[in-house]
């Protein structure tokens, strides 16, 4: 079942497929490099490969552009969910592809700082996938914050929320006026 929203939502979501397809394809560049070996493309003024071989370049064994390359196709797993739901669902979609999207942006942020100050040496790719998770969480906010709200009704006189009655039952009663 498709949702029912807005062309300009449904172009947010879009664009976020964009973004994570973009994503996918710098950070399956580098994996493909870590693996196969061989220097990585990069302009003059970067240095990729001292980057993407130093110490910083892996956490417990696992290289960082696994753990980039995984991020992206959860985000994109996540935006085509979001396509496809509607409800609270949909909001907790992509209210968590979100919060995951700032976790990069910190994530990219932290490995930016040791790219500059640590390592001296910086990564046209990791820079390039720096950028793109930064506006995948820029998207993500706006559809959170554009998203179709769900919202229970509430009763006018006593404030409580409520569910309309199934068609044929009015006020406990069935149709017929027995209980």
């Amino acid at each position: 079942m498709t949702t029912k929203t807005s062309g300009g939502f449904r172009g947010l979501l879009w664009v976020s497929v964009a973004l994570c397809t973009l994503g996918i394809v710098v950070a399956g560049y580098l994996v493909t490099k870590r693996f196969t070996g061989g220097s990585l493309a990069c302009t003059r003024w970067a240095q990729c490969d001292v980057v993407n071989n130093s110490m910083y370049s892996q956490i417990y064994g696992v290289p960082i552009c696994v753990i980039g390359l995984a991020g992206y196709l959860f985000l994109l797993g996540l935006t085509f969910t979001a396509m496809w739901t509607e409800g609270r669902a949909h909001r907790q979609i992509l209210l968590l592809s979100f919060v995951l999207s700032l976790g990069g942006v910190g994530f990219s942020a932290y490995l930016t700082y040791l790219e500059i100050y640590v390592i001296e040496a910086l990564c046209a790719w990791c820079v390039a996938s720096a950028v793109i998770i930064t506006g995948l969480a820029v998207v993500a906010g706006f559809a959170v914050r554009i998203a179709p709200q769900h919202r229970a009704q509430i009763a006018p006189a006593t404030g409580r929320r409520w569910r309309p009655l199934p068609q044929g039952v009015a006020h406990g009663r069935k149709a017929d006026g027995r209980d």
